[in-house]
C-alpha cells in the first residue's frame, strides 16, 4: 500500500505516512512524520526551521480493519536560532506518557471500555499496561470532576456505601439537579465531608439551597457547619427504614413467643412479614384480607400496624399542615398502646423532626438519584472483583454517572 493511501486510511490530522515499515496480518507498523516544516520555540516564541536530530517514537493506535496498529513518529528535536534553546515538538494528536504513548483517539476508546469493563480486561484488550491506562482514567476522571464543581448546584444529595461489604466505607457526593457525581471521599465522618466543602469555596457553598443526606450525626455537623444557610432533608427513604424497624420488632417478639406467652414459631406471622410493611394504598383486595387475618387476635400487631400506617402518612401528605396530622394519628395510637419497640423511633422523630419535616418545604426532594447511582457502583465492585484503593474506585466511578465528556 502507498504512503498517500495509507494516510488517507490513518486520518490523522497534521500527519503524513513516510512508510509502512511492517504490513502483516497480525500487525500493522507505520512511519509517520509531522507536516510542519515550521515550529515556535517555546522559550522565547521565535520561530525556527532548524532540526537538531530525530528520534522514532512508538506510538499504540486504534487497531486497522482488525490489526493491531503501531505507528512510528519520526519526531523532531528543534534547535532555536534566536536563544539557541532546543526542544522536541509536540502534537495533539498524541498523548504522550513515560514509557507508553497513544494518539489520542484510542485513549478516547479506552476510557469509553474503562465504563464497561474492568481496568486488566482493557490492559489485556488493547495490550497495554494496567498502570498506564489506570492513569489515564485518573487524569480524565480529575478532569471531569473539576468541570462538574464549577459548575452551580442548588440540590446536594450525600450518602455512604461501602468498597466492601461493611468495610472501608466512603462517602458519595452527588449533584441533585444534574444526577451528576461530585466526588467521592474516603471515609464517611465529619472530616471527610467538610474538607470536600472547604474545597469548593465559599461562592459555590452560597449556591446551593438544599441538602439531602442519611440521619448520620457527622454528615449533620458538617451541613450545620458549612451549609448552615440550607434546608437540610432527611432522606425519606432512610426515614421509612426507621419507620419499619419498630414494627419489625413487634412482629419478631409475637412470632416467638407465641398466642398463649409459650415458646412457639408463628409461622402465619412470618410469612406475612412483608405484607406488614407494605403500605395499605399499596394492597391489592386480596392482600387486605390476607393480612386482616393475621392482625386479628393479635392487638400489638394490629396497633404497631396501624402506627406504621400513620408514619408511612407524613411522607405521602401533600403539605406540611396533613404531615403534622398524621403525625398526630401516630401519637394517638402510641398513648393508647405504648409499644415498647416504637419508644426509640419515638426519640428520633424528636431529635430529627426538622429535617424529617423539612421534606415538604422542599419540593419533596429525596436521595432517590444517589440510590440510583450507588446501585451502579455496585456493578462496577462486582466487576472489578472489589476495591481496595479508594482513589481508583473514585476516578472510575466519576466516569459511570451522567454528564461525561468523551474525548481526553
Amino acid at each position: 500500500m502507498s504512503p498517500d493511501a495509507m494516510s488517507v486510511r490513518l486520518h490523522l490530522r497534521r500527519f503524513r505516512v513516510v512508510g509502512v515499515v511492517v504490513d502483516l496480518i497480525e500487525r500493522l507498523v507505520v512511519e509517520i512524520v509531522d507536516v510542519r516544516r515550521v515550529v515556535r520555540c517555546p522559550h522565547c516564541g521565535f520561530k525556527t526551521t532548524r532540526v537538531h536530530d530525530v528520534r522514532r517514537l512508538e506510538v499504540r493506535d486504534l487497531p486497522t480493519r482488525g490489526r493491531p496498529t503501531e505507528l512510528q513518529w519520526v519526531r523532531r528535536r528543534f534547535a532555536c536560532g534566536e536563544c539557541g534553546e532546543r526542544h522536541w515538538e509536540d502534537h495533539p494528536e498524541i498523548l504522550l506518557g513515560r514509557r507508553t504513548h497513544v494518539t489520542r483517539r484510542l485513549a478516547r476508546q479506552l476510557v469509553r471500555d474503562v465504563g464497561a469493563m474492568s481496568i486488566r480486561e482493557v490492559a489485556r484488550r488493547h495490550g497495554l499496561p494496567w498502570h498506564f491506562i489506570m492513569a489515564l482514567t485518573a487524569s480524565w476522571s480529575d478532569r471531569v470532576a473539576a468541570d462538574r464543581r464549577r459548575r452551580r448546584c442548588r440540590t446536594l444529595l450525600i450518602d455512604e456505601t461501602s468498597l466492601r461489604r461493611g468495610h472501608r466505607y466512603v462517602t458519595v457526593i452527588i449533584n441533585g439537579d444534574t444526577g451528576e457525581t461530585l466526588g467521592i471521599v474516603a471515609h464517611r465522618n465529619t472530616a471527610a465531608i467538610s474538607g470536600f466543602l472547604v474545597a469548593q469555596g465559599h461562592r459555590w457553598l452560597r449556591g446551593v439551597r438544599v441538602v439531602v443526606s442519611d440521619g448520620s450525626v457527622p454528615y449533620r455537623s458538617a451541613i450545620r457547619t458549612h451549609l448552615g444557610h440550607t434546608t437540610h432533608v432527611l432522606d425519606r427513604f432512610h426515614v421509612a427504614r426507621w419507620f419499619a424497624a419498630g414494627m419489625i420488632e413487634v412482629r419478631r417478639r409475637i412470632q416467638r413467643i407465641g398466642e398463649h406467652g409459650s415458646r412457639a414459631f408463628e409461622p402465619a406471622v412470618f410469612r406475612s412479614r412483608y405484607l406488614q410493611l407494605t403500605r395499605f394504598d399499596h394492597l391489592e383486595d386480596d392482600r387486605i384480607v390476607a393480612l386482616g387475618k393475621v392482625l386479628a387476635g393479635r392487638p400489638e400487631l394490629e396497633a404497631a400496624w396501624r402506627m406504621l400506617q400513620h408514619l408511612y402518612g407524613i411522607h405521602l401528605a401533600s403539605d406540611t399542615e396533613e404531615a403534622n396530622q398524621a403525625l398526630g394519628a401516630f401519637i394517638e395510637v402510641y398513648q393508647d398502646q405504648p409499644l415498647l419497640e416504637f419508644e426509640k423511633l419515638v426519640g428520633t422523630l424528636l431529635e430529627w423532626g426538622t429535617e424529617i419535616f423539612a421534606f415538604h418545604d422542599t419540593d419533596r426532594a429525596t436521595n432517590g438519584r444517589i440510590e440510583g447511582t450507588n446501585n451502579k457502583l455496585g456493578v462496577l465492585k462486582r466487576i472489578a472483583y472489589g476495591f481496595v484503593n479508594v482513589s481508583n474506585f473514585a476516578a472510575r466511578a466519576l466516569l459511570l454517572t451522567p454528564g461525561m465528556a468523551t474525548s481526553p
